[in-house]
């Protein structure tokens, strides 16, 4: 049923429309720089994310795990961040905790020198649903499967309300979050539909060590579970699957309710470098990749580097056009921002 469900969820993901019906990285538009006054080949796009340095400020986003399919995307994404140093993050693991057979789908990523690794555990796998909580063992298990960095608890409760084994409880798990983050550096991650800033403040008071914004822009798993449910004829699931299809926070907003003095991932919509360089200049330190590169990844490690190189080359390209030498100086870049993304800025003003 785990194997099934991870690879309906690929299959969607690479052949169906899954995408909010606005992405909302084309409204913001950077001031164009006529006489950059820096060299290209000077441009330093490294970054300090938690423990450790960074190539570029990119982080190959949670997608999968639990399927031999899966296993080879994690092989072929795991080789590009070694290749580029990376940040990588692997899917939920909760496949693996339960059934110990598929650890290797997850842990091929180990053969490879990432320099930050993400484990990755569900919140409603942290109280009790229809099966027990996952407690200490269980976490430790996840970190150490892929001798991970940090450990990704993932925040996905509109997708476990449409999918038809959802887990529907939610009361204590921020209590659990922060025993957790007494003992193990964790980021806590959104997948699709934001977070707010009383969220922000607080998982920050739980004692996180970063947030990963997951906005609204990009695949919505409302409309990955509406093709789940369609698939099964489950027209309850599908008629909610369609209404909250465009549910949730913008990524670009979401990065600003997030700055609460901690380390703020932009993911959400992310398509290319100049996409990134948006998110990083609203004050993401580093951006989450996933979709866009979940086809080269079924496809090859070159496809996956190709892929990265490109949104590298123009990431950079965007920081020599606003006269950015680093990221941080990237993070001052005057843009304008229009509709329909103004209004949840100025929310926060």
């Amino acid at each position: 049923m785990i194997e099934q469900r991870k690879e309906e969820h690929i299959r969607i993901a690479e052949n169906e429309r899954v995408i909010s019906e606005h992405n909302f990285w084309d409204d913001i538009q950077f001031v164009h720089y006529a006489l950059p006054e820096i060299d290209f080949e000077q441009i330093d796009c490294s970054i300090n994310l938690l423990s450790a340095k960074l190539d570029y400020p990119i982080i190959i986003s949670s997608m999968t795990g639990g399927t031999q399919l899966a296993k080879k995307i994690n092989r072929n994404l795991a080789a590009a961040a070694e290749k580029l140093h990376l940040a990588m993050g692997v899917g939920s693991m909760r496949a693996a905790i339960e059934k110990p057979e598929l650890s290797d789908t997850f842990s091929v990523i180990s053969e490879f020198k990432i320099p930050f690794k993400l484990a990755n555990i569900g919140a409603p796998q942290l109280i009790n649903q229809s099966k027990n909580a996952f407690g200490s063992g269980e976490i430790e298990k996840a970190i150490t499967m892929i001798e991970a960095d940090a450990l990704y608890i993932h925040l996905n409760f509109l997708q476990e309300m449409i999918q038809p084994e959802g887990d529907r409880r939610a009361k204590g798990i921020l209590k659990r979050i922060s025993e957790i983050a007494s003992s193990f550096p964790v980021i806590v991650k959104e997948t699709g539909n934001g977070i707010s800033r009383e969220i922000a403040l607080e998982l920050k008071d739980a004692g996180v060590k970063g947030i990963d914004v997951g906005g609204l822009g990009g695949t919505s798993f409302a409309a990955i579970e509406y093709y789940r449910a369609k698939i099964i004829n489950d027209e309850e699931k599908m008629n909610s699957g369609n209404t909250f299809w465009n549910w949730g926070i913008p990524s670009p907003a979401s990065i600003v309710y997030c700055q609460v003095g901690l380390p703020v991932i932009g993911s959400g919509g992310l398509r290319n470098g100049l996409d990134l360089a948006r998110a990083i200049s609203m004050g993401a330190v580093a951006g989450g990749f996933a979709r866009t590169l979940l086809k080269n990844a079924d496809d090859s490690e070159d496809s996956v580097v190709k892929n990265l190189s490109l949104i590298i080359r123009d990431l950079k390209i965007a920081m020599f056009l606003t006269r950015s030498k680093t990221v941080n100086d990237l993070k001052k870049a005057r843009k304008v921002i229009v509709d329909p993304l103004k209004p949840w800025i100025d929310l926060h003003a």
